[in-house]
C-alpha cells in the first residue's frame, strides 16, 4: 500500500511589526497586494492593525483633514476594534509596555494559537524580526522573513543582545536589508556572525523601505523564491 502523502497545512502569514508599526501601513499593503496566493491567510501581531490600515487609507483619500485628527483616529480605530472584539484587551495586557521581553511573551502566545490552525510564517519588520528570531527556535514556526533587521541602534554603541542569537538560529530566516539602513546596511554580512539558516539579501532601500512599484516587485519575487512559492 503506497504511503499516504502528508496533508498540506494552510499557510498563515503573521505580520509582526516594528515598534512604530502604524508607520508601515502603506508598505504592508504594497507587499501584501503582491504576495496574495490561494489559501494564504494573513494574521497580525496586533489584531487591530487591519482597522488601523482602513483608517489610514481613508485619511489618505481625504488630505484636507486636520493633522491632529490622524493620531486620534489611530487610537479610535484600536478602541473601536476593542469594543467589537473584547478579547483584544487580553492582547494589550499580554503586550504590556512593549519591551522586548513583553513582546516575546506575547508573540509566543500568538504563534502557539495560530500553529493549531496552519503553518505559521512570520513576516516581520525591524524590531519585529528581533523579537521573532529570539523565540523562534522554541516555537512551531516555519520560517521568518524580516525587512530591515535592527542590528544596531544608530544612536547607541554595540549591543550584542540584538544579534548574537542569530549565529545559532535553527529556524530558517530571510533578512532583506536595505543598503542604506541606519540600523545596519551593506556591511552587516561582514560584521555580524549569522547561522547557516539565516539568508541575508541586501537591496537598494533604507530602514523605512519606501519602495516604488518596481522595487516592491523585486523584493516580493525574492521573498517568494525563498519561500518556495
Amino acid at each position: 500500500m503506497p504511503p499516504i502523502p502528508p496533508v498540506s497545512r494552510t499557510p498563515i502569514l503573521l505580520m509582526v511589526g516594528r515598534d512604530h508599526w502604524q508607520k508601515d501601513g502603506p508598505l504592508n499593503i504594497q507587499l501584501l497586494d503582491r504576495l496574495r496566493r490561494p489559501g494564504l491567510r494573513v494574521a497580525w501581531e496586533d489584531p487591530a492593525t487591519a482597522w488601523v490600515h482602513a483608517w489610514q487609507d481613508w485619511t489618505r483619500r481625504h488630505p484636507g483633514l486636520p493633522g491632529w485628527l490622524h493620531p486620534w483616529g489611530l487610537r479610535g480605530a484600536q478602541l473601536a476594534y476593542a469594543v467589537v472584539h473584547p478579547s483584544y484587551l487580553g492582547y494589550l495586557r499580554r503586550r504590556g509596555r512593549r519591551t522586548v521581553e513583553d513582546r516575546c511573551a506575547s508573540l509566543c502566545h500568538t504563534v502557539r494559537a495560530l500553529a493549531q490552525q496552519g503553518e505559521v510564517i512570520v513576516f516581520a519588520r525591524s524590531s519585529g524580526g528581533r523579537v521573532a528570531s529570539l523565540v523562534a527556535d522554541a516555537l512551531p514556526l516555519s520560517r521568518i522573513v524580516c525587512l530591515g533587521y535592527p542590528f544596531r541602534h544608530p544612536d547607541a554603541g554595540d549591543e550584542p543582545e540584538r544579534y548574537r542569537h542569530l549565529a545559532t538560529l535553527r529556524t530558517p530566516m530571510l533578512i532583506v536589508q536595505g543598503r542604506h539602513d541606519v540600523y545596519g546596511g551593506a556591511e552587516v554580512a561582514q560584521r555580524y556572525p549569522l547561522s547557516p539558516q539565516v539568508c541575508l539579501r541586501v537591496v537598494e532601500a533604507d530602514h523605512d523601505f519606501r519602495l516604488d512599484p518596481e522595487q516592491a516587485d523585486r523584493i516580493v519575487a525574492l521573498i517568494e523564491t525563498e519561500l518556495g512559492w
